[in-house]
C-alpha cells in the first residue's frame, strides 16, 4: 500500500476515545469539584444531631446547623457517587473500582444502617448513621475520581486551604470572641446556660463554664481534642507538600509560605490548643517522614514485611496497655486513665450486648449501667473507634471494622502508583481558563453556601456582618491555600500536574496518625473530619489502584446498583429529610413562642413535630417541660419521650418527678428505680429516690439510698469537682439521722 494510502487510513480510522477526551468527562468533572465543595462547606461548620431548646427567659442564642441539616450535607455527599456511576454507564471508555476494601467498607455501612432498628435512642442513631454512610460512600467517590497527580495536588491544595481557615477561626476566637464571651460569662451566666435548656445536666454546665474560663480553642468541633487532630492530620500533609516543592526545584521561596503556616499551627497546636495527643503525634510524622525519604529503596523492596510488621506491633501495643490498666487499674497519664475507665465500662457493657450492640451512637446512656464509680463523666462515645465499633455494632461490626482496617491499610501501602499526569489537553488554552475559573470560583462559592448553612440570618444585624466578615477571611484564606499548592508557580500559572510522592507519603502518615488520635478520641465520626478522612484516604486509592476493563456484566452490576442507590436516595431524602426539616422547623417556631411566654403554641408545635419524627424525644421531653400547667399533656409527653428512648435515665427521672408531684407515688418509686439503674453511679438519683421513699413511708430503703450515695462521695478523690458539696453532704446526713429507726 503506497504511504500516502497508509496515512489516510489512519486519519480515517476510528481511533480509542480515552476518560480524558470523552465528551461525557463533564461528569466526573462536576462530581470531582462537588466532592470537594461539600467536604470543605462541612469542615467549616459546626453540625449537632439534636439542636439545643433554648427556653423562656434564656438568651435568643443564634441557631446551629442541626440533623435536618446534617442530612441534606448527606444526601449531597451522595451525588458525586451517582455522578460517577452514570458516567460508567454512558461511557464506554469508562471504568470503576470496586475491591475487597470497598466491599467490606459498604457491609459496615450497612450493619451500621440495621442497627438502628435495635437502638434505643433511634432517632440519634438514625442520623449518626447517615453521617457515617455518607463519609464511606464519599471515600468511594474519592477513590473514583482522584486518578491523576493533577487532581491529588488540588485535593492537597483544598486541605491546606481549610488548615488555612481553621487557623484563622482559632486565632480569631481566641483573640477577638473569647475576651467577649468571658467578660459576659462573669456578667450572666445564668442567662448563657438558660440557653442550653433547664435540662443541662450539672456535669455539662459545669463543663461549658470550664471551657469558657480556660480559653479551650476548638475550632468548629465539638472538642479540642477534635480540632487538633484535624490541624494535624492537615499538617503533616502540608509538610509533605512543601517538601515536595523543594524535590521538585521549585526553589526554597515557593515553601516558606508553607512553612510559616505549620508554625502558627504548631503554636496554636502547643500553646492554645493543648491536647496531650497532639504534642507527640507531630513530630512521630515528622521522624516517619524522615524515615521513608532516607530509606524509601529499602521501604518499596519490602512493604508487605513492613505492612505486617506495622499490624504486629500494633497488637502488641494493645496488649501491653491492657495488661499495664489491669495490673494498676489505670494507664500512665491522668487522661488516659479517664479514656481506661471508659473502656472497662465499654467492655462491661460489650458483654451484656455481645452479638447486636446497642446501636449506633447509643454508647452513652447504657454505658451509665457499667461505669466506675470513679468515672464522673457522661461520654457519648467510648474515644476508641474499635472499642465503638464492638459495644454499638456487636461482634460483626466489630470484625468488619478490624478486616476494614486491615484491607484498607494494605491497599494504601501495596502495589505500585498508577496515577497519569493530566494530558496535554489539560494545559491547553481553553482547559487553562476553566482551570483558573475554578481557582478563583471556587472559594467563593464553597464560603458562600457556608454562609447560607451556617449563618442564622435573624440574629441582630451587627452579629450577622462580623459573621460574614469571618467567611470573607475564610474565602481569601481558601483562594490563598489553593493558589500556593496548586499552582506551579506565580510566573507559570498552570495546575501542577508532576508527580509528587513526598505528598503521597505524607497523606499516608498522616491518615494514619489521625486513626491513632481516634484509638483515644471520637473525632473519626464527627461529619467535618470524616468528611476530610474520606476525602483523602479515597484519594491515595484512587491513586493506587488499576483499574479494571470494563464489561458486560459488570455493566449490569453497575446499572443495579444506580437503580437501588437512586431510589434509596430519593426516598430518603423524601421520607426522611423532608420530615426531619418539617419537624425541626416546627421545634425553631416553639423556642420562639416559648421565649415569648406563649408556652401553649409552643407545646403544639412541638406536638407536631413530635408526630412529625416520633423517634426523636427531645420534642415530647421539651413540650412536656412547657407543658407543665396541663399535667395530663405533661404526662403524656414525658411517656412519649420514654417509650422514644426507654435506656435514657434523664427521661425517666423527669417521668419519676412528675409522677410524684402529681401523687402517684406507685409509679414514681418504680421510675426513681428504674432510673437508678440505669445510672446507679449518679449520687443525686439516689438523695432523690431516697427522699421519695422517705416521703413514701420506706425509711429502711431510704436509708440504704443515703448511704450508697454517701458511699459513692467517699470513693471520689477530695479534688474531684463532681463530689457533693459539704452543705449537701451535710443535708443528706440531716435526712439519713431523721428517718425513723
Amino acid at each position: 500500500m503506497p504511504k500516502a494510502a497508509t496515512k489516510s487510513a489512519k486519519r480515517s480510522s476510528p481511533q480509542p476515545v480515552g476518560p480524558a477526551e470523552s465528551p461525557w468527562r463533564f461528569l466526573t468533572r462536576f462530581a470531582f469539584v462537588l466532592m470537594l465543595l461539600l467536604v470543605v462547606v462541612r469542615a467549616t461548620i459546626s453540625e449537632s444531631v439534636n439542636s439545643d431548646f433554648q427556653m423562656a427567659g434564656s438568651v435568643a442564642a443564634p441557631a446551629t446547623p442541626g440533623p435536618a441539616t446534617g442530612l441534606l450535607l448527606d444526601l449531597l455527599f451522595c451525588i458525586p457517587a451517582l455522578l460517577v456511576l452514570a458516567r460508567r454507564l454512558v461511557d464506554l471508555s469508562y471504568s470503576i473500582r470496586c475491591d475487597r476494601a470497598h466491599i467490606i467498607m459498604f457491609g459496615l455501612g450497612l450493619w451500621t444502617l440495621l442497627s438502628v432498628f435495635w437502638a434505643s435512642n433511634k432517632f440519634v442513631a438514625a442520623i449518626s448513621a447517615a453521617h457515617w454512610i455518607a463519609g464511606l460512600v464519599m471515600l468511594w467517590s474519592a477513590s473514583q475520581l482522584v486518578v491523576t497527580w493533577q487532581r491529588m495536588r488540588i485535593l492537597t491544595g483544598v486541605g491546606f486551604g481549610v488548615l488555612l481557615i481553621l487557623l484563622v477561626q482559632g486565632y480569631y476566637y481566641r483573640f477577638v470572641d473569647l475576651p467577649d464571651l468571658q467578660r459576659e460569662w462573669q456578667k450572666s451566666q445564668k442567662e448563657l446556660l438558660a440557653a442550653h435548656g433547664p435540662t443541662t445536666q450539672s456535669f455539662e454546665t459545669t463543663q461549658i463554664g470550664k471551657n469558657i474560663e480556660s480559653g479551650e480553642v476548638m475550632g468548629f468541633s465539638l472538642s479540642r481534642n477534635t480540632y487538633a487532630a484535624i490541624l494535624v492530620l492537615l499538617g503533616i500533609i502540608s509538610a509533605g507538600v512543601a517538601v515536595q516543592r523543594l524535590s521538585d526545584g521549585d526553589g526554597a521561596l515557593s515553601a516558606i509560605p508553607i512553612f510559616v503556616i505549620l508554625a502558627a499551627a504548631m503554636l496554636m497546636l502547643y500553646r492554645y490548643v493543648e491536647s496531650k495527643t497532639a504534642y507527640a503525634t507531630p513530630f512521630i510524622g515528622a521522624l516517619i517522614l524522615w524515615l521513608a525519604g532516607r530509606y524509601r529503596q529499602r521501604i518499596s523492596t519490602h512493604s508487605k514485611q513492613i505492612y505486617a510488621a506495622f499490624v504486629a506491633l500494633f497488637a502488641l501495643a494493645t496488649i501491653a496497655v491492657i495488661g499495664h490498666g489491669l495490673y494498676h487499674h489505670s494507664l500512665l497519664q491522668a487522661s488516659l486513665t479517664i479514656r481506661w475507665q471508659y473502656w472497662v465500662g465499654a467492655t462491661r457493657l460489650f458483654i451484656h450486648h455481645p452479638w447486636f450492640g446497642v446501636g449506633w451512637a447509643n454508647f452513652g446512656d447504657p454505658y451509665l449501667a457499667f461505669r466506675l464509680p470513679l468515672a464522673v463523666e457522661y461520654p457519648k462515645d467510648p474515644h476508641n473507634f474499635i472499642i465503638r465499633a464492638f459495644v454499638e455494632l456487636g461482634i460483626l461490626g466489630g470484625l468488619l471494622t478490624i478486616a476494614w482496617m486491615l484491607q484498607l491499610w494494605w491497599d494504601l501501602t501495596q502495589g505500585e502508583v498508577v496515577a497519569t499526569q493530566a494530558p496535554e489537553s489539560a494545559n491547553e488554552k481553553g482547559d487553562h481558563h476553566r482551570a483558573m475559573l475554578f481557582f478563583i470560583a471556587f472559594p467563593f462559592l464553597a464560603m458562600a453556601l457556608n454562609a447560607l448553612i451556617s449563618i442564622d440570618f435573624t440574629q441582630r444585624w451587627e452579629w450577622v456582618v462580623v459573621e460574614l466578615f469571618k467567611r470573607g477571611m475564610f474565602t481569601i484564606a481558601l483562594l490563598a491555600g489553593i493558589g500556593i499548592v496548586c499552582l506551579r508557580s506565580l510566573n507559570d500559572q498552570r495546575l501542577d500536574d508532576r508527580p509528587a510522592p513526598w505528598i503521597l507519603w505524607a497523606t499516608l502518615v498522616a491518615l494514619g496518625l489521625f486513626l491513632v488520635h481516634n484509638l483515644i478520641d471520637f473525632s473519626l465520626f464527627e461529619p467535618g473530619p470524616m468528611g476530610l478522612f474520606a476525602l483523602f484516604t479515597g484519594g491515595i486509592l484512587g491513586l493506587r489502584t488499576k483499574r479494571p476493563p470494563r464489561s458486560r456484566a459488570r455493566t449490569a452490576i453497575v446499572m443495579a446498583v444506580f437503580i437501588v442507590s437512586g431510589a434509596g436516595w430519593i426516598v430518603a431524602a423524601g421520607a426522611g429529610a423532608w420530615n426531619v426539616a418539617m419537624a425541626e422547623s416546627l421545634s425553631q417556631e416553639a423556642q420562639e413562642q416559648a421565649r415569648g411566654g406563649n408556652n401553649q403554641a409552643a407545646v403544639q408545635k412541638l406536638v407536631r413535630a413530635q408526630h412529625l419524627v416520633p423517634i426523636n424525644p427531645e420534642y415530647a421531653f421539651q413540650g412536656a417541660l412547657l407543658s407543665s400547667r396541663n399535667t395530663s399533656v405533661a404526662g403524656n409527653m414525658l411517656a412519649d419521650a420514654v417509650a422514644a428512648d426507654p435506656a435514657s435515665p434523664r427521661y425517666r427521672r423527669a417521668l419519676a418527678q412528675f409522677e410524684l408531684a402529681q401523687k402517684d407515688p406507685a409509679h414514681a418509686l418504680a421510675d426513681y428505680a428504674a432510673a437508678v439503674a440505669m445510672d446507679p453511679n449518679n449520687m443525686e438519683f439516689h438523695i432523690e429516690y431516697a427522699q421519695a421513699l422517705s416521703q413514701n413511708k420506706q425509711p429502711a430503703q431510704a436509708r440504704e439510698q443515703y448511704q450508697k450515695a454517701l458511699s459513692l462521695n467517699d470513693q471520689l478523690p477530695p479534688t474531684e469537682p463532681q463530689r457533693l458539696s459539704p452543705d449537701r453532704v451535710n443535708q443528706v446526713h440531716s435526712a439519713l439521722n431523721a428517718l425513723p429507726k
